[in-house]
């Protein structure tokens, strides 16, 4: 392959996910050279996989206990009154762009 493009400049993520300690299932550092066919490399990338849907499944927890307090504590007031958005969905965007940044 010598017409290979060598001007590629990889994206910032694409550092910062290979310089981030890579570890196995059994919580035991990983070399972090790519070697897709190496088992604990693999397993390294599978425990970074459960790390971001464990990030996705707090987000979804602090989403759906915001609209639950949303829909159901609100109720009680009236309509026509025009107040300014609660601060609650505020922080609780900001905490969930922190816990999963």
């Amino acid at each position: 392959m010598s017409g290979a493009r060598v001007d590629y400049i990889a994206p910032w993520w694409t550092y910062w996910l290979h310089n981030f300690p890579h570890i196995n299932l059994s919580f035991q550092t990983v070399d972090n050279t790519f070697s897709p066919k190496d088992n604990n490399y693999l397993q390294s990338l599978i425990f970074l996989a459960i790390i971001a849907a464990i990030c996705l499944g707090f987000n979804l927890l602090f989403l759906l206990v915001y609209l639950t307090c949303l829909c159901c504590c609100k109720k009680g007031e009236a309509e026509e009154t025009k107040k300014s958005p609660s601060s609650c969905f505020v922080w609780i965007a900001v905490f969930a762009g922190l816990v999963c940044w």
